[in-house]
């Protein structure tokens, strides 16, 4: 699996945000909550790039995938959070250095860029992953959550061991 390092300036991002399971992401609550974003997505002020939505999973302290909540948020970059729509709350994400990765097909290939990170590209470089978020970046590329056709983004923030 190829991978590339890249410098990322901080985002500021408005959207939707719900705490998961493991379990939930399988039962289709991130698929659902993205559905309503789009929806919503025109009540957004000041967007900067209307082609990128951003998912922001962060995971709690000593995170426990099998039985742990994490935070998934669903949103898109802006210049300022000035006015947010109903429901909606910002995140910011600072400025790193990111090592990503590029998947082809449906959303659940997501799960074998994360085991591929953790089983062989962090054992093998001289990085650790330095927060507990990665963000998935959907762009044209992605052609929906079901389609083979689908390219999708991860990045992890790292930093040197």
């Amino acid at each position: 699996m190829e991978a590339k390092m890249i410098q990322k300036q901080e985002l500021l991002l408005v959207g939707l945000v719900c705490d998961v399971t493991l379990e939930d992401v399988q039962n289709r609550v991130i698929i659902d909550l993205a559905e309503q974003f789009m929806v919503r997505k025109s009540e957004i002020h000041n967007i900067i790039n209307t082609r990128e939505v951003f998912g922001l999973s962060t995971d709690p302290e000593n995170y426990n995938p099998e039985t742990d909540k994490f935070e998934y948020f669903i949103g898109v970059e802006v210049s300022a959070t000035t006015e947010l729509p109903k429901d909606m709350v910002f995140r910011e994400v600072p400025k790193h250095e990111y090592i990503v990765f590029t998947f082809k097909g449906p959303a659940e290939n997501a799960g074998q860029v994360h085991n591929y990170l953790y089983t062989t590209w962090l054992k093998n470089n001289e990085y650790r992953l330095a927060n507990q978020y990665n963000i998935e970046i959907y762009d044209e590329r992605f052609k929906g959550p079901e389609a083979e056709e689908s390219i999708t983004d991860i990045y992890f923030p790292i930093v040197k061991k």
